[in-house]
């Protein structure tokens, strides 16, 4: 498993370069890995993008449709369909929840907001130790 630095570089006040930030735990590193992405190459991150085209198109299709539910949140059921139209499906780790999409492409993740009001998405390395049960593109919301 990579590892990160114990401490964050953070810019000077002065912009000359950077000062260490000691403010941190001892072992914040060691205990913040599994939130770790990995690493995007360009190649990758271009790959993504074209990818969350696509999806967002897809996507932008159901909010075009209306018949957003309470808070202006689409139903689960229909967010998975426009993904399933596009070849995404459990094998892709996809999870959908209350609005919130992820999907992972093989080479990076998309994952993103579909309400009403917003369509979002963001392309990501998939985490070291994602939320579980929700595929590799979910943050862990705890720890290891």
């Amino acid at each position: 498993m990579p590892t990160v630095p114990p401490s964050s570089l953070v810019p000077s006040a002065t912009g000359g370069g950077g000062e260490r930030n000691t403010d941190l735990a001892p072992h914040h590193a060691e205990n913040h890995a599994y939130r770790m992405q990995a690493p995007m190459t360009a190649e990758k991150r271009a790959l993504g993008e074209a990818s969350a085209k696509l999806i967002r198109e897809e996507l932008d299709k159901v909010r075009q449709e209306g018949g957003a539910g309470e808070h202006g949140v689409f139903g689960d059921e229909r967010i998975a369909a426009a993904l399933s139209r596009l070849g995404c499906g459990e094998e892709h780790g996809v999870y959908i929840g209350y609005g919130f999409y992820s999907v992972h492409t093989g080479v990076t993740c998309v994952s993103g907001r579909v309400t009403k009001d917003e369509l979002t998405s963001e392309v990501h390395g998939a985490y070291a130790e994602p939320q579980p049960g929700t595929g590799p593109c979910v943050e862990n919301r705890g720890g290891h």
